[in-house]
This record gives C-alpha cells, sequence and structure tokens, in this order.
C-alpha cells in the first residue's frame, strides 16, 4: 500500500527522481564524475581498529587513489578529508601509534606493537595530487575536520588536547607555521569548517546546549556570531550562501542570518534521510550534492539538488561518501 501510494504521489506531483549512470573503478564503490571537476570521494564508514578507507579523486576520465602511508591506522569514524580549490592537494587527519617515547612509530620500529597499540598521535596530513607524495605536519592528540583557505596557501583544523582544550589552528603551507585563531579555544566541537570567499571568516558548527549552532567566526580576531540553529555548515563558492545542516532538512542562510531556507521543500520525501558530513557545493554554486543516510539503518546514498528549481537526483546508493567538488581542466 505505501509503495503504491508513493508511486502514486510522484506521478500526479511530476517530482522528478532519475538515477544517473554511476562509475565504478577499483574499489571505489558508486562513485560518480562530473563534466570537467574533481570529486572528492572517502568510505563511507570504518569499523572500529580498520585502516581507513582509500580516499578517491575522480575525475570525468579516471579515478586516482591516495595512498596510505606505513602504520596508518583508524578507529571509530574519522574526520572529514578537504581537497584544495585547485585540486592540486588533499587534506586529512591521519593517526599513528607511538612508541614508549612518545614519538610516531616508524615501519617495523620493535617498541611498537601494531596490532595492539596503546597510544595515538595525530598529524595534518597533506596529499600532492601531482608529486603523489604525503608531508606530514605536527604531533597533536587528536586532529579534527581541516578546510583550505580560498587560495590554496592555508589549512585550518582542529587541535583537540582533550575534550576541555581545543583550539583552531591555520597552517601555512609555504613556511609550515601554525598559528591560533584568537578565543578559538571556546570552539567545543565542529564537525566540518568552511572558509568564506574572501578568506575573511570561517563557518563552524559549535556543540553548546542541545542541536548544534552554526557560527562565523573572524579569522583575525576569533570573534564569533551565531546565525542558525544546525551542523555541517559549508560556504557557497559566491559567498552569498551558507548552505548547512538541520536534523533531516539541508538548509541555506545569507552570512547576515536572513533568508534561511529549506532547498528540499519541494521534494520532502528525500526528508526519510538525514545528512551526513559534508554538504557540498558545485563550483559553480548552483548545486548542492548531500550525503544521505537512512534514519533508521546504515544505508546511504548521494544526491544532487538544483537550487534553482528544488529538483533532487540520485546519484549513487550504498557507496562512497562525497567530501569535495572543485573545477578540473583535464591537464
Amino acid at each position: 500500500m505505501r509503495i503504491r501510494y508513493l508511486i502514486s504521489f510522484l506521478l500526479t506531483t511530476g517530482i522528478g527522481f532519475s538515477q544517473v549512470s554511476i562509475k565504478q573503478t577499483g574499489g571505489c564503490i558508486g562513485c560518480f564524475s562530473e563534466p570537467q571537476s574533481m570529486l572528492l570521494f572517502r568510505e563511507a564508514y570504518t569499523e572500529p581498529g580498520r585502516v581507513y578507507g582509500d580516499l578517491n579523486l575522480v575525475t570525468p576520465n579516471e579515478t586516482l587513489i591516495v595512498p596510505h602511508l606505513p602504520n596508518w591506522v583508524g578507529q571509530y569514524a574519522s574526520p572529514l578529508p578537504a581537497i584544495s580549490p585547485a585540486g592540486d592537494r588533499v587534506a586529512w587527519s591521519l593517526k599513528f601509534p607511538i612508541n614508549s617515547a612518545g614519538e610516531l612509530c616508524e615501519l617495523m620500529q620493535p617498541d611498537c606493537d601494531l596490532h595492539f597499540p596503546q597510544k595515538y598521535r595525530s598529524v595534518i596530513g597533506v596529499y600532492s595530487v601531482r608529486d603523489k607524495t604525503w608531508k606530514q605536519y605536527g604531533n597533536f592528540y587528536h586532529v579534527g575536520s581541516a578546510a583550505f583557505s580560498p587560495d590554496g596557501k592555508k589549512i585550518v583544523f582542529k587541535d583537540e588536547a582533550d575534550s576541555d582544550r581545543q583550539k583552531l589552528l591555520i597552517l601555512d603551507l609555504e613556511t609550515g607555521q601554525m598559528t591560533p585563531i584568537p578565543g578559538s579555544n571556546s570552539v567545543i566541537w565542529i564537525a566540518q569548517l568552511s572558509w568564506s570567499p574572501d578568506g575573511k571568516f570561517l563557518a563552524g558548527s559549535v556543540h553548546e546546549h542541545g542541536y548544534g549552532q552554526i557560527v562565523l567566526i573572524d579569522v583575525a580576531t576569533g570573534a564569533m556570531r551565531t546565525i542558525a540553529e544546525g551542523s555541517n555548515p559549508s560556504w557557497s563558492p559566491k559567498g552569498d550562501w551558507i548552505a548547512y545542516a538541520f536534523y533531516v532538512q539541508c538548509m541555506i542562510i545569507h552570512p547576515d542570518g536572513t533568508g534561511a531556507r529549506s532547498v528540499l521543500e519541494k521534494e520532502r520525501k528525500w526528508m526519510n534521510y538525514t545528512l551526513d558530513a559534508p554538504i557540498v557545493w558545485s563550483p559553480e554554486g548552483d548545486r548542492l550534492l548531500l550525503n544521505q543516510r537512512r534514519i533508521y539503518g546504515s544505508h546511504t546514498r548521494v544526491i544532487t539538488v538544483d537550487l534553482a528549481t528544488g529538483h533532487a537526483i540520485k546519484n549513487s546508493k550504498d557507496g562512497e561518501v562525497v567530501s569535495g567538488w572543485v573545477p578540473y581542466s583535464g591537464k
């Protein structure tokens, strides 16, 4: 009965739903491509104790697998990876076991038990797509999600000493210097960071009481301003909108806190799924890629929402999570 009602509803309302072709390459399950674009995918779920799944860079012509580093380990869900605006670098939090002296374990080091390590340390890993090499920065208790600056020269990330001591750091990729954002130790929980196109502000979700709050953070002063209730903010390429999750809804709002609306209002059937981070903008700012997960179950899917029409298209089901979308020239 429910299925017949749904079919009847779709036919009578004319709501669009289609399945685009899915390009599956190697271990990148459900990965798809976009014209003149590079998409970053990561594994949807990682079991405790497993090594993180591969990161995949998908262009219209090929799928590139970002390699693991020796001794790289994973526990629980990993922080979100980020792709640079030019698509030439990927940043991710990398976790390694440490030896009795508190040093990161090297391959086959005698005093490191890789099967039952007692302690871990994290670094910011930056992968060069051109050179196919990783660079590691810092030595932290835990590193949260990262975001590239609009010019691709800096990375902001959360340094977590413990649950009560956290701050935001900006890494200069040219010098390797890390600078804290003033007052950022008041940011308790951030699932996703997003830099404004002018480079002056960060959008983040701060967990205080109840559901998260979307805040804007002045990079120079650390001043914070709340604009909405929600999580996982993502700044549009033109800077005129910020997309964010509000329970099962994907919302957009102007940076001044006005104009909030649901992008799925015309197709409310998509709200049977909750949103997983991140929310990904198209390079033109006219579409969103949403990672959705069924509320009661582990089934995942990626959909594209056209902001002008409200039309939604399913790109993949039970596959990888899309984590970035940047222009690609084919060179």
